[in-house]
């Protein structure tokens, strides 16, 4: 029985690896990524090529971004007669992810993401321009606050990200034991679906992060306080009356809590913020 890519090798602590072993889901985790034959796919760290192997017998034109040297080589050697799957070896986090595919606008996106740098990857994808799909296996306690709404206990800075830039659903859990080595915790596969056009331009979106950043820093205050005392919010730039007026516009009170505020509330503040000729 021929060694799954890299060779057996073992799983690096140092870059959160973690592999799928259980076939059933690796085919359910493939088979929720859209597209057709021929269309093209981004796969975020295929470390032993579980998911891979689905996704090039689909057809699909596939590059996968693989940091992890030994199984960077193993994945090249074992699909190097391939036209239509290329091998990058490199960080996600420091490509120019849209420059690879060509057409970064109906690129679909998977990944089983290291959960210790689940949150940067998910913004660098979610940072326009977008790609059409990201189906991610992700720590179900981040999913969960991915998915969760205003007023709820899990709701925060990741909530109103994700919120503002893309429509969110679960797909299904992945238990613990479906991993080797098998981790603490249980996952959860989301489906992002970009908004297209995006909803705020770079520098928009820039300035909310800021302001839920700061706000969700000081989430047990109120908005009155946060907005009048936090250090954060002289860069954010403008007034206090003028976010206490978007505040008042939108029926919320100038008690309100971080956690109450919807992200279109923060993109309203965050416009009422911006200085004037900004």
């Amino acid at each position: 029985m021929p060694l799954p890519a890299g060779g057996g090798a073992r799983p690096k602590r140092s870059l959160g690896q973690n592999f799928l072993v259980d076939p059933n889901l690796q085919r359910k985790i493939a088979g929720a990524v859209g597209g057709e034959a021929g269309d093209p796919v981004l796969e975020i760290g295929p470390g032993r090529g579980a998911l891979t192997d689905h996704l090039v017998r689909r057809g699909v034109k596939l590059w996968a971004v693989e940091l992890d040297d030994r199984l960077a080589a193993s994945l090249t050697a074992e699909h190097a007669g391939n036209p239509r799957v290329t091998i990058v070896h490199g960080d996600v986090l420091r490509l120019e992810l849209a420059a690879l595919t060509g057409d970064w606008a109906v690129t679909r996106v998977v990944g089983n993401i290291p959960y210790n740098i689940a949150t940067p990857i998910l913004f660098r994808l979610l940072s326009p321009p977008c790609p059409a799909e990201i189906v991610l296996t992700v720590q179900a306690e981040v999913a969960a606050r991915m998915l969760a709404g205003p007023g709820s206990r899990t709701y925060g800075a990741l909530s109103v990200g994700v919120g503002l830039h893309a429509r969110a659903a679960a797909l299904f859990k992945v238990p613990r034991k479906a991993f080797r080595p098998v981790p603490k915790v249980d996952s959860a596969v989301v489906r992002l679906t970009p908004h297209a056009p995006p909803r705020l331009s770079p520098a928009a979106a820039g300035q909310v992060r800021r302001l839920v950043r700061a706000a969700f820093s000081w989430r047990r205050k109120q908005m009155k306080t946060i907005l009048a005392r936090h250090p954060e919010m002289r860069p954010v730039g403008g007034s206090t009356e003028a976010a206490l007026d978007a505040l008042n516009a939108r029926g919320l009170s100038p008690a309100t809590r971080p956690e109450e505020l919807a992200p279109e509330d923060w993109v309203a503040l965050a416009e009422a913020l911006r200085p004037p000729g900004v």
